[in-house]
């Protein structure tokens, strides 16, 4: 087990993109698979210590989202939560050099609701 602790994101209806994808993902392409289930060990493992290439921020969207990658086009998309935890919200095979819009909305929702639901 790593020093960090990674989750993903589950939301009101108890849904997670994220491990819908990583279990389509297995089912689909168990190489990808494994290339996901490594970079989710590399972020339970360095935490913060990650950085370009690997992993890089966002910051065009206006919440503290960042971009862990793979050079096969695997993108998830995560943010720190605590000193110790990061959420990971969505993931995605890239086959275009831009992410995709409705997934990187969707972390900037998820992160929102989680920070909502911390401060009430």
């Amino acid at each position: 087990m790593g020093r960090y602790r990674v989750v993903f994101h589950v939301d009101a209806k108890g849904r997670s993109q994220a491990q819908d994808w990583l279990d389509n993902l297995k089912r689909q392409n168990p190489k990808l698979h494994a290339f996901a289930l490594r970079l989710l060990r590399m972020l339970e493992e360095q935490g913060p210590d990650l950085r370009p290439p690997l992993a890089k921020p966002l910051a065009h969207l206006g919440a503290p989202i960042w971009e862990l990658r793979h050079r096969t086009g695997i993108r998830l998309y995560y943010w720190r939560q605590e000193e110790l935890l990061f959420v990971v919200a969505a993931g995605e095979v890239k086959d275009q050099d831009s992410p995709d819009p409705k997934l990187l909305e969707l972390a900037v929702q998820a992160y929102k609701a989680m920070k909502k639901r911390k401060v009430n």
